[in-house]
């Protein structure tokens, strides 16, 4: 995985924000995975895997979602429960990999 993992892209309303995470759970997760990886195998010191744009009826706002290397090994160990529990089990041979490296 050398290219860069397409960013995330949602629109909903600031007080939305909540219910729009917990539906995207599984979708963000799996983002969340192929960043780190990514990350990992090209020693990036952050990322930002997804981009919110917030309308509130008068503005809007930009939120962005994203990951620092310091916590990187966290993160690593998160997101393989999230891809055992989505069985996305490619992933979870990579997340593995990669925390064994660091470990």
């Amino acid at each position: 995985m050398n290219q860069m993992p397409d960013q995330l892209e949602y629109f909903t309303e600031p007080e939305k924000i909540e219910i729009l995470l917990k539906e995207k759970h599984a979708e963000i997760s799996k983002k969340i995975a192929e960043f780190l990886v990514w990350a990992l195998e090209n020693d990036v010191e952050a990322f930002v895997f997804a981009d919110i744009l917030l309308d509130d009826g008068e503005r809007l706002d930009n939120m962005q979602l994203g990951c620092e290397r310091k916590d990187y090994f966290e993160a690593l160990e998160k997101q393989l429960n999230h891809m055992i529990e989505f069985e996305e089990f490619e992933l979870c041979k990579e997340l593995q990999k990669w925390i064994d490296l660091l470990k």
